[in-house]
């Protein structure tokens, strides 16, 4: 019987940097990564904006090596966006990002109220806008 294939989450552990000071990514202005993290879709982000640096963020995180994470991510950024930005990862990656950084955990700890009824309003929008 052939071996599975290991899980590309396999290594996630290692793709996070050593600390939140390694990582020296934009604060402002917009980024074009790579195409091994953007080969289809949005190519530039605009990091000011919430919601296009939460969409960065995650490829970055979920697709990208170290190196990747140190160029791409800005530490004060990642911290401020980290209670939205864990609902978007998959568990290995929020679980390593968080066992490295405890940190990100409490900031979405302490913000998770406020995270939970955003959600609620924005499903609440949807459902408005659907209804008949």
């Amino acid at each position: 019987m052939a071996t599975p294939p290991p899980s590309r989450h396999a290594d996630i552990a290692d793709r996070v940097p050593g600390a939140l000071s390694d990582l020296r990514g934009p604060a402002t202005g917009e980024v074009a990564p790579p195409l091994h993290l953007c080969w289809s879709g949005l190519r530039v982000f605009d990091v000011a904006d919430p919601a296009v640096r939460l969409a960065l963020y995650q490829i970055v995180i979920t697709e990208g090596l170290r190196a990747d994470a140190e160029a791409y991510l800005e530490a004060r950024l990642l911290e401020e966006s980290w209670p939205r930005l864990r609902r978007l990862l998959n568990g290995a990656a929020r679980a390593a990002w968080e066992s490295r950084f405890p940190r990100l955990a409490e900031a979405a700890r302490l913000r998770e109220d406020e995270v939970r009824a955003e959600l609620l309003r924005a499903r609440a929008a949807v459902r408005a806008r659907v209804a008949p």
